[in-house]
């Protein structure tokens, strides 16, 4: 567990940037969401949702593919697994850490929102319709879309052997947002989102720890 914990530190200190831009975003949507929901009547409440939804979630996906691209490019460039490796540390405890730093940026980014919504929606905020499981629902499709995101970095970042054609992929991580956009928050797209980040985390894991390092 020791081996975890400072291999997860290594993670944060490398991508400190990525943890501070989740903390800073994380803190403007709760703000806005506050706001939202107790400052405009209904009507208002759907124009500032779009006007501040979009490019936020823009930013989060494509933010979370860069992180996953960042750490598993930049372990391809730096030679970081190879060294790790020369110390008492297994690949499976690599993987296993770099995927919990994605995780906890995730969560970093979504658990304040998910508090303040809990907080606000529970007596049914005037001309939002809320039913029990709201929050939960839309909050697990969030996480899985953010993970999805963070998988297909992750997958690229080690799969491709030049930064160009790596960086080429984030753009497609956009289209993750719009499973939910069409589907909705419900069980069937938590399904296909759970099953797309297995096969992106398994085959970069079958990749990572079959190469050369």
């Amino acid at each position: 567990m020791r081996t975890y914990w400072t291999l997860l530190k290594r993670e944060i200190i490398d991508h400190v940037a990525y943890f501070a831009a989740a903390l800073i975003l994380s803190g403007l949507l709760t703000a806005m969401l506050v706001s939202v929901l107790l400052s405009f009547d209904e009507s208002d409440r759907e124009l500032f949702g779009l006007a501040g939804g979009i490019p936020a979630t823009v930013a989060v996906v494509v933010g979370l593919g860069g992180l996953g691209v960042a750490q598993m490019y930049g372990d391809r460039a730096r030679n970081i697994s190879a060294f790790l490796t020369a110390l008492p540390v297994t690949r499976a405890q690599i993987f296993i850490a770099r995927i919990a730093a994605g995780v906890l940026v995730i969560l970093i980014l979504l658990l304040p929102l998910a508090v303040a919504a809990t907080m606000l929606l529970g007596p049914n905020v005037d001309g939002v319709p809320v039913y029990r499981g709201t929050v939960p629902d839309v909050f697990r499709g969030l996480f899985l879309m953010c993970l999805a995101c963070y998988s297909v970095g992750i997958y690229a970042g080690w799969h491709r052997r030049s930064l160009a054609p790596t960086l080429g992929v984030l753009p497609v991580v956009l289209l993750v947002p719009l499973l939910l956009v069409i589907k909705g928050f419900g069980p069937d797209s938590a399904a296909v989102l759970a099953i797309f980040i297995l096969a992106c985390l398994a085959g970069t894991w079958c990749r990572f720890a079959s190469s050369s390092l």
